[in-house]
């Protein structure tokens, strides 16, 4: 009795709610705002009567079924996500942003793929992706429901917070269970007697996990199969809860004993801990694989925007959207979410959308693309959202636009405009995806750029060296861009280090820094390096690797300045905030920001503790490069622009007067000094004390002498190494005064 005294307590505190204080969350409901249901109110009342009332509580049936869900939901201060309406809305975005490279075929065609969906036996599999494939995952999580649920039932979890949603409470491995017992709860058939409600009220307020798991193996043992599909990012900053999921669901197969087949997929952006055994299996994706594309397929994916209008925006790249939900949905402002009704989570018993003649990245119609369902936007949603795309992507491409602006009015002019130029230009060796200069467009496009690389070379095993000059990602391209846009005079050695996978490869990342870093040798069988000055690394992962290590200790030991990428996952990111290269002592470590300075949203929190000291921020939203429209976004950007302000620094140190000192030249190869001119040729906004690079608060001060500039230079160099550096230098700043 004690059991039907508890149910009767949460009826009648569902009751009494009055509708106050509600979560302000597009999709997430919560009882304050489902009483607001008439219905609901009614359907509470009819089961307080029947608990009153002298009957065998054990078998008599509901007055309504959907309580059996409904109420157990908002027990003990629940809620509800309609998962529903953000796999509809995720299919919207994945329209509108067709134009990036988010095509997913070669992971349905991987192994561990193919097996997950063809086992009869319960099996767990880990899609593990990065920042730089996180919309792929998104994308094929979509895919995976849309296919399985048409012949089974498929409960899933996808990240219900948007960028430019708030977050709401934390979510936790128990919240995440939960979610699932409801689903299981609308979607499965199971007993709806008053009795088994008791029961749900009870488990429904457990705060331990075995509890949890025991019970959705209790709602699956009538049902033959069902999978299962999370994504991480529903845990937010706990994402490390999710190191437990792989013994929890094998407790669940425990449970069911072989008599149920389930099939849970997990997909994560960051690292996770899960071991391969004959249960638990694991794959890795990374973006957009750079081969088995023809020319004709790479130019279509690079520059089709399907459903786009010729005037509106182009949908920005390697960032998540960052959208008003209301006018996504087509709905008021977040917070107007209706109530629950009755309605099942499966699309069988869901209105199918039509799609008409909406296209994906390979040209082919959504609506026929393994006959999968998907709700088409409407013109207007197409319109309204394009429209507050290109408001925020043009706001910081103007942004970015006018640092440039500053930069050639005042570095570049000073610089540039007199006839000082060095006979030894600037090396740089940019570690990436390519530079794509083989197709006709690209090639009358970058041909000013490429006229600047002296050396394309590939170090992924077994691949030539022409491969180096395709880029069907676009990254490397617009990461060399960026270098030779900032240093007019700077030339580059394109290094493919990034596999078929779209993965950074350690060995051949390895392989590059030495050989870059290398001095010439031409009694050597291979010419011996290239003597670079500097490595720009545009990526990055979350530990410590042995061989690059080595490999950065010897470019530096050769007196190369090497800058690398931090994060794009702000503070969401991996166990260490800042990846490796960037965290690495002998690396320069280089964050985003608006063209403006002020920090991206995407970057580690300035109070991280790795790369005290040597860490700066450049422009690294709306970049953009000649051979496309894509606006590009992330600290990948940020990077190859703090390294061609580098460049700068050590060209004006090869024009006169700063050429006539070897010292000089000797001290500007230490990281120290490095360090200390561009904290000079930098910026601090806000109380973060982090430097925003603004190259002319050190070359192209308005009315400074050259001479007075390379003076200042002298003197900050002294401070760390001593009077003896540039002495030459005053010898001819004296004679320039007589």
């Amino acid at each position: 009795m004690e059991l039907l005294q508890n149910l009767q307590i949460e009826a009648e505190r569902q009751l009494q709610c009055d509708d106050g204080a509600r979560l302000q969350e597009l999709h997430i409901i919560d009882l304050n705002q489902q009483i607001r249901d008439t219905n609901y109110r009614e359907k509470l009342s009819k089961l307080l009567s029947q608990i009153t009332s002298p009957v065998d509580w054990n078998s008599v049936e509901l007055p309504h079924g959907s309580l059996l869900w409904q109420l157990p939901a908002f027990c003990n201060d629940g809620f509800l996500i309609d998962q529903r309406a953000i796999k509809d809305r995720n299919w919207a975005l994945r329209v509108l942003k067709a134009s990036a490279p988010h095509n997913t075929d070669d992971i349905w065609n991987h192994k561990e793929v193919k097996n997950w969906m063809s086992t009869s036996e319960s099996t767990m599999l880990f899609v593990i992706g990065n920042s730089q494939s996180l919309r792929r995952l998104e994308r094929f999580g979509v895919e995976v429901i849309d296919r399985v649920e048409k012949y089974e039932p498929v409960i899933y979890l996808l990240n219900p917070l948007p960028d430019g949603f708030s977050e709401p409470s934390t979510f936790s491995t128990l919240d995440v269970l939960r979610q699932l017992g409801v689903q299981c709860l609308q979607t499965l058939t199971n007993p709806k007697t008053l009795g088994f409600l008791v029961r749900l009220n009870q488990t429904f307020r457990s705060d331990r996990e075995s509890d949890w798991h025991k019970l959705l193996a209790e709602l699956m043992k009538f049902q033959q199969r069902i999978s299962i599909v999370l994504e991480v990012g529903i845990l937010r900053s706990n994402f490390r809860e999710a190191d437990t999921w792989p013994s929890g669901f094998s407790t669940l197969f425990q449970w069911l004993q072989g008599k149920t087949c389930v099939r849970v997929m997990i997909l994560t952006g960051r690292p996770i801990i899960a071991d391969n055994n004959c249960i638990i299996k694991r794959m890795t994706v990374g973006p957009f694989p750079m081969k088995r594309l023809s020319p004709m397929e790479t130019l279509h994916l690079m520059r089709s925007a399907a459903g786009q209008k010729p005037s509106q925006a182009p949908i920005t790249k390697h960032r998540g959207p960052s959208l008003i939900s209301s006018i996504l949905e087509n709905e008021g402002p977040p917070g107007l979410s209706e109530p629950v009704q009755e309605k099942a989570l499966s699309t069988r018993n869901a209105e199918s959308s039509s799609c008409q003649h909406c296209k994906d990245l390979n040209n082919e119609e959504f609506s026929n693309m393994d006959n999968m369902s998907m709700p088409r936007p409407t013109d207007s949603l197409h319109e309204s959202l394009g429209a507050i795309q290109a408001s925020a992507s043009n706001s910081r491409k103007r942004e970015t636009e006018q640092w440039f602006k500053m930069l050639e009015t005042t570095t570049h002019e000073f610089m540039y405009k007199q006839d000082f130029q060095s006979k030894s230009p600037v090396k740089i060796a940019v570690l990436d995806t390519g530079f794509a200069y083989t197709n006709p467009e690209d090639k009358r496009a970058l041909k000013p750029y490429y006229q600047r690389i002296k050396k394309f070379a590939n170090f992924i095993e077994g691949d030539c060296d022409a491969e180096s000059k395709t880029d069907p990602a676009g990254h490397g391209t617009a990461v060399a861009v960026q270098i030779l846009k900032v240093s007019l005079k700077a030339v580059l050695y394109i290094c493919r280090v990034v596999g078929p996978d779209g993965v950074p490869n350690k060995s051949s990342i390895e392989k590059a820094i030495r050989k870059a870093a290398a001095k010439p040798d031409k009694d050597a069988p291979d010419g011996g390096g290239w003597g670079v000055d500097i490595i720009n690394m545009s990526f990055g992962w979350p530990y410590y690797h042995e061989g690059v290590r080595k490999a950065i200790d010897f470019a530096r030991q050769n007196g190369v300045h090497m800058f690398a990428a931090t994060s794009n996952d702000g503070l969401l990111g991996p166990p260490n905030d800042i990846l490796y290269p960037a965290r690495s002592e002998s690396v320069i470590a280089v964050d985003a920001a608006d063209g403006h300075g002020e920090h991206a949203r995407s970057a580690p929190s300035s109070a991280s503790q790795h790369s005290q000291g040597s860490r700066f921020s450049a422009p690294g939203l709306g970049i953009t490069c000649p051979n496309t429209k894509d606006i590009w976004e992330g600290s990948s950007f940020a990077c190859p622009i703090v390294a061609g302000v580098a460049a700068l620094i050590l060209g004006f140190s090869r024009q006169p007067p700063l050429n006539k000192s070897p010292s000089v030249q000797t001290y500007l190869q230490e990281m120290p000094a490095m360090l200390s001119l561009l904290r000079r040729a930098s910026s601090e906004k806000g109380p973060n004390g982090l430097k925003f690079l603004t190259p002319w608060k050190l070359i192209g001060k308005p009315g400074e002498e050259r001479l007075i500039t390379a003076w200042f230079i002298v003197d900050e160099l002294r401070k760390e190494y001593g009077l003896e550096v540039g002495t030459e230098v005053l010898q001819y700043f004296k004679l320039s005064e007589k």
